[in-house]
């Protein structure tokens, strides 16, 4: 063997440090052993990975590539470590399962709950991702189910709606718009808003943004957040009101009101998997969805 994971992941620790010694103490080794295995992997590949002076050390191009690589292969090393260690101990199944902020905060807690009930030995594990980053991990067999929102077609890729979503405003209780009972796009188009960013709320700000247009308006953003916790801070303190999908489950009607807005945009989400992959214990959780979905549609 030309090289194995003692060699990457103490080339790594070097690489992260940019320095020997903390590398030696990180790893716990003593510096001479952590210098001779570095310079082993650099002998075995046949290239210079690092620049070595008394005063630093620095990653070559072939270093940096490298060290991109050994952190993800290493990285899988241990997911599959600890995968190996939950089968051992009684479970008999995990389900990688990607989120969206819309499904967060009700639908996937809602399903989460039925089917642990069901299938106790099955772990779950949910990560919040954007809709086209799913898509990429569904591809990449990096999750097993997304919840995505909006329509997409792929070959790979097999989904089914798992709910439909009326855009709302939501505002505190002093707004002027609250004693409204439905809000316009042109009511909304006057006033400031507070808006999920573009990188974290991509396929939902299009949908917003294509709704305002087919209105005749543009959407005039005061403020952006990444989470859903922050844009509903900036709500609450008066930098602006947001739209979003529904209401929020954890919001107060002493702090947040809810008005749904005059318009016939429809958000749908979709429960996507990767066809050749659909395990048994996949199929149980998408039956779980399908049957708790029922009251999202």
């Amino acid at each position: 063997m030309r090289y194995d994971l003692k060699h990457l992941s103490t080339f790594v620790a070097v690489a992260e440090e940019l320095n020997f010694h903390r590398a030696a103490e990180r790893l716990t080794m003593a510096q001479p052993a952590v210098s001779r295995i570095v310079l082993e992997l650099e002998e075995r590949l046949g290239v210079k990975l690092l620049e070595r002076t008394t005063r630093r050390v620095r990653l070559t191009e072939s270093g940096r590539y490298l060290l991109i690589e050994a952190q993800a292969i290493l990285g899988r090393v241990e997911v599959a470590e600890n995968t190996v260690r939950l089968l051992a101990s009684g479970t008999k199944a995990i389900l990688r399962i990607g989120y969206t902020t819309i499904t967060g905060h009700s639908l996937v807690p809602d399903i989460a709950r039925e089917f642990r009930r069901s299938n106790p030995d099955v772990k779950l594990e949910l990560t919040y991702m954007t809709s086209p980053v799913q898509r990429d991990r569904i591809l990449e067999d990096q999750i097993d189910l997304g919840f995505i929102e909006g329509h997409f077609q792929s070959s790979e890729i097999e989904s089914r709606p798992v709910a439909r979503h009326r855009l709302m405003a939501l505002m505190p209780p002093e707004h002027p718009l609250a004693t409204k009972a439905t809000i316009t796009i042109e009511e909304l188009a006057r006033e400031q808003l507070v808006m999920g960013t573009d990188y974290e709320w991509p396929t939902f700000r299009r949908i917003v943004v294509h709704t305002f247009q087919q209105a005749g308006h543009v959407m005039s953003v005061a403020q952006e957040a990444s989470s859903l916790t922050g844009i509903l801070g900036l709500v609450t303190a008066g930098v602006g009101i947001t739209v979003f999908c529904g209401v929020p489950r954890f919001c107060g009607r002493e702090a947040i009101v809810a008005r749904p807005i005059a318009t016939e945009t429809i958000v749908e989400t979709h429960l996507a998997w990767r066809r050749k992959s659909l395990s048994d214990a996949m199929r149980r959780f998408a039956d779980t969805s399908r049957r708790v979905s029922e009251h999202y549609m």
